[in-house]
């Protein structure tokens, strides 16, 4: 569980490296009683977790530390960076990508920083998770994805919860545990994926397709559109795993 930055990907014929996937993350904590912040309760995003969507980036923005800060992160396309938690990336693009938007967002890129920028690396999927040597990747080692469904630490989190039952079930051959484990893990793995890909695709939509996404929303409820993602955020360890 090392990360998208394996080191243990080299051994044992993981050696595939991750891939740039063209994002860029922006992460920026500003306190609640900043300018930044009273912008951001002025528009409603005090006491919830707020999407602002836009053709050029997206930006999410919750509170924290009991209402007294705010974190935002904010994703737009731009140019790999150094491999690593964190780069050094001109903070021109996100305000550009924020420009033209309501003017209370737009200030933000300046008023909220400084800005941290990560590479948002992927894995490919297709390569093996698991050896005979009794290697398994787990989490962002084994399939990073981009963080468009937030699912990230919580497929690492799913991955350990029900490897640790296959593993329990077959202690006396755990090569075969491993394997198993891959195989069931998969399927649900490639429907995340698939579900970040489609919110990536919404969230920066223009023209048309965002006319249809935002009608779409205005008809849907609020419990029915959580409801549709029941699979995802409610999904449980089967009490079955391992056997």
């Amino acid at each position: 569980a090392d990360g998208v930055w394996s080191a243990i990907r080299a051994f044992g014929g993981f050696a595939a490296k991750s891939r740039f996937s063209g994002e860029l993350a922006w992460r920026a904590t500003i306190s609640a009683d900043s300018v930044a912040g009273e912008a951001l309760a002025a528009v409603g995003a005090a006491n919830c977790v707020t999407a602002f969507l836009h053709p050029g980036f997206h930006l999410v923005a919750y509170p924290v530390s009991n209402g007294t800060a705010f974190n935002l992160a904010a994703f737009t396309t731009g140019e790999i960076i150094a491999e690593g938690w964190s780069g050094h990336a001109d903070p021109n693009i996100l305000v550009g990508a924020m420009r033209g938007t309501a003017a209370a967002l737009a200030r933000l890129a300046e008023d909220a920083g400084p800005w941290t920028a990560w590479p948002i690396h992927t894995v490919d999927p297709a390569q093996p998770w698991t050896t005979p040597a009794g290697i398994a990747l787990i989490g962002d080692a084994a399939h990073a994805m981009t963080p468009f469904a937030a699912q990230g630490a919580a497929m690492a989190i799913e991955d350990a919860a029900t490897l640790a039952g296959f593993v329990a079930a077959s202690p006396a051959d755990p090569w075969s545990a491993l394997t198993a484990w891959e195989k069931v893990r998969r399927p649900r793995i490639g429907k995340v994926a698939r579900r970040g890909a489609v919110n990536r695709l919404a969230w920066h939509a223009s023209g048309p397709v965002a006319v249809a996404r935002n009608l779409f929303l205005k008809l849907r409820s609020p419990e029915r559109l959580a409801a549709d993602l029941d699979w995802l955020y409610g999904w449980q360890v089967p009490e079955t795993v391992g056997h």
